[in-house]
């Protein structure tokens, strides 16, 4: 199996350099991002989906956000090569980290709006990809457990909806985790 220092490290020093700073970027942009490699190309996902991938080629360096981004971006892309899904940059430069944000801000934005699915499952990230809220809902209304996050990560209020009310014990949490506050709903 291939790693991720294996691909970035596989190319001439200078674009693997560049390469690295992205990843570098991507990295303090997405704390707590899961990274693998799908593809064969070093990944980023929040909760299981991805935000991007990146790349190196013979002429450039490419990220992998998905169309969306495309979509969501419009003008900023104007000084890169865009494909469907695909943003090129110079081989031997990384992109600046305002730029590699307005990536992840798109993305993240692009992400959120893909919920609710079918399903009914809801989940909400924030900006560093870590999950703001988590829940379902029915018939257009919020059912069932839900969760909300701080943006550390730290669960922050947890209880149920029916049908779009507040039900039960509802359970607020310090910043450490620790329960210090249970409200029973009508």
């Amino acid at each position: 199996m291939t790693t991720i220092a294996e691909v970035l490290d596989s190319f001439p020093e200078k674009q693997s350099a560049a390469l690295w700073r992205v990843h570098n970027t991507l990295e303090s942009l997405l704390p707590r991002a899961e990274q693998d490699m799908s593809w064969g190309m070093p990944t980023f996902r929040c909760e299981g989906i991805i935000v991007t991938s990146l790349m190196g080629f013979q002429n450039h360096n490419s990220l992998f956000p998905g169309s969306e981004v495309m979509e969501v971006m419009g003008d900023a892309l104007a000084d890169y090569t865009v494909t469907k899904g695909t943003i090129h940059f110079d081989k031997e430069k990384a992109p600046p980290k305002s730029f590699l944000k307005a990536v992840v801000d798109a993305r993240i934005t692009a992400i959120n709006s893909s919920f609710p699915k079918k399903s009914g499952e809801f989940l909400e990230l924030y900006g560093n990809g870590v999950p703001k809220a988590r829940g379902k809902y029915k018939d257009g209304q919020m059912h069932g457990a839900w969760r909300f996050y701080r943006k550390d990560g730290t669960l922050m209020r947890q209880g149920s909806f029916r049908d779009g009310h507040q039900t039960g014990d509802w359970t607020t949490y310090d910043s450490s985790g620790s329960p210090y506050k249970t409200t029973r709903m009508g």
